[in-house]
């Protein structure tokens, strides 16, 4: 992707074309011997005063796209005479990349060759027609952001854009898939931001299926870590280009940088300065060292993929996040991948469907009609369609199975000894990444499970607060809110609500409320032993025990073991507890007492008594 100087340039020609000058008979050649049949592929004209051009083998070639090793072939002269003679020209083109017919007339007048136009049959005419009706442009290359929790993908998109993005996330991390487009001085380019945490692996799958290139950023302090390692696998499955983005370089020892290059080759990915083809350009997001360069490189990544998209015919695209808006109901970010949308338009997403009523930037610009490669929030869908759900404009209305707004039915079974949930989230994806999160907590859990009564996406309703008064269920809010007067009918039924900013302190409420319902195992604990100085035979009372505490101490909470010698005679609960005629709780050792035992009553002088407590396994 680097661009060559030209004592480079001068190099390769040398290179390349010196052997063929070796062998160039010292015979002049002239124009009659050019045209008497005989094999010119060693002959040579004047083509400027600078240098000498090939003089290809044949006169005339059919005029089409073709590779430059198909074209060299034709002429027959060497394919690397061809990509440098493109490459002098400023056009970047391996041996097996199409040239348009445009760069084979300019390359066919180069080598002196006439080129014809071949006569185009009935099907071919037909297939113009169709083609002319195509509007083939240039795009702005889709880039993904990958890395783990905390490596600075917002940060970075934050400089880039200049809107503080960073701030407005909880806890600093992105939650959704967010599509931006950004001008810079190197043209457009549309950044998806994904989430970090582990309970959003399948959104970062689709920002990587709908991307173009992968920036892969990667904390120098940190190095590589588990969501780095899964962005890598996503982006190899979906065969997209890789540029490594080191982060933190300002405030991270240099020798960091080596250490993520050897992290990164031992994932198959070698750098450039390695003998590789993977990019890594050290950057700080915060200070905004380097990035520059970076979008430099993006680029030129996208000028070697030449990104294109019709801009003609019904639109089509992916969905990327839907959600309910306040006074636009269903809406969802669509990325087109061609033809125009326009307000007004009908079309089907997944299992729904819907009108154009609205179109909206990802800096909030009401458009009346959008194109591919830019990040639109569309309003007018029947119901909330999923995320990666394709998009596509269709002729009519349709009718399709609509979901419910607030789905309620997901055919659970109330479970004994579980802890009933109903989950409410902003967006289908949250949702999604809540279930799956929770099914992971759940196989951890062991003593107890979760039931997911009811889930939805929108704030917090009175019809929530009374299914989960008739289920006896806890209500667990991501980033939405509860309405009043939910509220004060959940104070009124006494069903709990617990909103939440960020995945995880939710699922650490999951996790305390099932260690609440953990049944804890006690052991038997001695804390005390003493001998029966005397027994009393009390009517209407019973047998109690004189007793006098050798070591330790005796509690009104524990039971008794009594010893005759070896044998034992029984236990049981110590019922009664005195001192002095006074009931007490403890008697320490070196203290006289009474006590009476439930089922014990035959006691004699000197009998052995130990006294125990119960207490939590752990702590014994």
């Amino acid at each position: 992707m680097s661009l060559l100087t030209n004592q480079e340039m001068e190099f390769l020609k040398k290179k390349y074309t010196g052997s063929q000058k070796k062998n160039i008979s010292a015979k002049k050649t002239t124009s009659q011997g050019l045209h008497s049949g005989r094999p010119r592929d060693d002959m040579y004209r004047a083509g400027n005063s600078e240098e000498k051009v090939a003089v290809a083998a044949v006169s005339e070639i059919l005029l089409a796209p073709m590779t430059p090793a198909a074209f060299a072939d034709t002429l027959h002269i060497p394919a690397n005479e061809t990509i440098l003679t493109l490459l002098r020209w400023g056009i970047i083109a391996p041996k097996n990349k199409l040239l348009d017919e445009d760069v084979i007339r300019r390359l066919a007048q180069h080598y002196s060759v006439e080129v014809k136009v071949p006569e185009a049959t009935d099907e071919q005419k037909s297939e113009i027609l169709v083609s002319d009706a195509a509007e083939i442009k240039s795009r702005p290359p889709v880039v993904v952001i990958l890395g783990h929790v905390d490596h600075g993908k917002t940060t970075l998109l934050d400089f880039i854009r200049k809107s503080r993005v960073a701030s407005r996330e909880k806890g600093g991390i992105t939650q959704h898939l967010g599509a931006y487009q950004v001008d810079t001085k190197h043209g457009g380019i549309v950044f998806l931001d994904t989430p970090g945490h582990e309970a959003f692996t399948k959104i970062r799958a689709r920002g990587v299926k709908t991307a173009d290139i992968a920036i892969l950023i990667i904390a120098a302090d940190d190095g590589i870590m588990p969501q780095t390692i899964e962005a890598i696998k996503f982006a190899k499955q979906m065969e997209v280009p890789i540029i490594v983005a080191v982060n933190k370089i300002d405030k991270a020892d240099p020798t960091r940088l080596e250490v993520v290059k050897r992290q990164l080759s031992e994932h198959d990915l070698l750098p450039e300065e390695w003998g590789g083809q993977v990019i890594v350009a050290p950057i700080s997001a915060k200070t905004g060292k380097g990035v520059d360069e970076l979008l430099e490189l993006i680029d030129l990544q996208a000028q070697v993929m030449e990104l294109d998209a019709d801009y003609a015919g019904e639109a089509k695209g992916y969905v990327l996040e839907s959600k309910l808006e306040k006074g636009r109901g269903s809406v969802a970010t669509i990325l087109l991948q061609q033809g125009i949308l326009r307000l007004g338009d009908y079309f089907v997403a997944g299992n729904v469907s819907g009108r154009v009523s609205s179109i909206v930037t990802s800096l909030g610009k009401r458009l009346k009609e959008a194109g591919p490669a830019n990040p639109i929030r569309v309003a007018g869908f029947s119901a909330l369609p999923n995320a990666g759900d394709f998009f596509e404009v269709v002729s009519k209305k349709v009718s399709r199975r609509s979901r419910p707004e607030d789905e309620k039915s997901h055919g659970v079974l109330l479970k004994d000894k579980a802890i009933n949930i109903i989950i409410k989230t902003d967006t289908n994806s949250s949702k999604e990444a809540l279930f799956d999160s929770i099914k992971k907590v759940s196989k951890k859990i062991k003593h107890t499970d979760f039931s997911i009564v009811s889930s939805g996406v929108g704030d917090i309703s009175e019809r929530d607060i009374m299914l989960a008064a008739n289920t006896k269920s806890a209500i667990l809010g991501l980033h939405v809110k509860a309405e009043q007067n939910a509220i004060n009918l959940a104070k009124k039924e006494s069903v709990s609500i617990a909103l939440f900013d960020i995945i995880y302190k939710l699922l650490e409420e999951l996790q305390d409320r099932a260690e609440k319902t953990k049944e804890i195992k006690k052991i038997d604990k001695k804390i005390g032993e003493g001998s029966v100085l005397k027994v009393f035979d009390i009517k209407k009372l019973g047998i109690i025990a004189g007793c006098m505490v050798k070591d330790g101490i005796f509690s009104r909470n524990g039971k008794v073991v009594v010893w005759r010698g070896k044998q034992k005679i029984g236990e049981g609960p110590i019922t009664s507890l005195q001192r002095e005629g006074k009931s007490v709780k403890e008697v320490h050792t070196g203290f006289d007492c009474a006590f009476m035992a439930e089922g014990l009553e035959d006691f004699q002088e000197d009998d052995r008594i130990e006294c125990f407590i119960q207490v939590p396994e752990n702590k014994a």
